[in-house]
């Protein structure tokens, strides 16, 4: 199946608090190939030196603090500006690390010549790819929910450790600590029955048709029209009892928590709401809610069954 989110839409429909959903990362160096997914290439190779080109073999980030170390966000939404703007992105290797990139980054090097690329020579292409949600199911630091007997640690959990724009590797840290939290609030609470079944016979959940909806509105950046095309494009989905339903439960709530946070703020990029408000705020959407606001953007489909 992949992952479209399965924790978020049983905890949403078990009518739990999700928090933070707009904040999707974004890794701005991506390999370009048609393969699904796309391997990363660590930023530790442009720590050791490699730089990010265009077509011509112009260093396009003159203009942007930190140039090929600055954040993942504004790295992602310069590489993606480029992209738009007509360019192809590379990463030229071939100098630095140059002879020593293949035994320092072997996985890459490895993902690279799978793809018929050879660093020693060439140029590799390269785009931003979603990596990681920093929202999730929202927890206190005990790890539970709103929903009375149900915890939740690790990705599927948004603590608010990360906020707008997790660094790189703190989710490990964090699913480690989290989950001994989480153990030792558990400690000495029986175990009680299971009040609700979910039926064998259910639809596999089908991300695909959801999946190029949120590619257009819920990219490195987003703006008021495209997310509100995406919510009403994905209500129908998200009410029909088919296998699409449940990719576009979590797809409509991301949506929804993306259309209402009218700032722009580390992974979150709206193109008509450029800057950050003067407090920060953590979002809080319960599918109800998600779903009432929807339907609100009307004219809307109906479910096609």
């Amino acid at each position: 199946l992949g992952s479209w989110g399965q924790g978020l839409a049983l905890a949403a429909r078990a009518g739990a608090v999700l928090a933070d959903l707009e904040f999707v990362q974004f890794h701005p160096t991506a390999l370009d190939e048609p393969k699904r997914p796309m391997s990363l290439i660590s930023e530790a190779v442009r720590g050791e030196g490699a730089t990010l080109v265009d077509e011509t073999g112009r260093r396009f980030l003159s203009g942007v603090q930190g140039t090929e170390l600055a954040p993942r966000d504004v790295l992602a939404r310069a590489v993606g500006n480029h992209l738009a703007s007509g360019h192809r992105v590379f990463l030229d290797v071939r100098e630095r690390p140059g002879p020593t990139f293949a035994r320092q980054f072997p996985t890459i090097a490895l993902a690279c010549k799978e793809a018929g690329i050879d660093p020693a020579r060439d140029l590799i292409p390269i785009r931003p790819a979603q990596h990681y949600h920093m929202g999730g199911v929202a927890v206190d630091l005990a790890g539970r929910t709103s929903v009375q007997g149900l915890w939740a640690c690790g990705e599927v959990a948004s603590t608010g450790l990360h906020g707008a724009n997790r660094l790189a590797s703190n989710s490990l840290t964090e699913a480690v600590v989290c989950a001994r939290w989480v153990a030792e609030s558990l400690r000495g609470i029986p175990a009680r029955r299971a009040q609700q079944t979910f039926a064998s016979d259910s639809p596999s959940p089908d991300p695909a048709a959801v999946r190029p909806v949120l590619s257009r509105a819920l990219g490195v950046v987003r703006n008021r029209e495209g997310l509100e095309a995406a919510a009403r494009a994905l209500l129908p989905l998200a009410e029909c009892a088919d296998a699409t339903s449940g990719p576009a439960v979590v797809g409509l709530m991301i949506t929804i928590a993306a259309l209402q946070r009218r700032e722009s703020r580390g992974a979150h990029q709206r193109t008509d709401f450029p800057l950050h408000a003067a407090v920060a705020r953590r979002s809080e959407i319960t599918l109800e809610a998600a779903l009432r606001t929807a339907r609100e953007l009307e004219p809307r489909l109906e479910c096609l069954t």
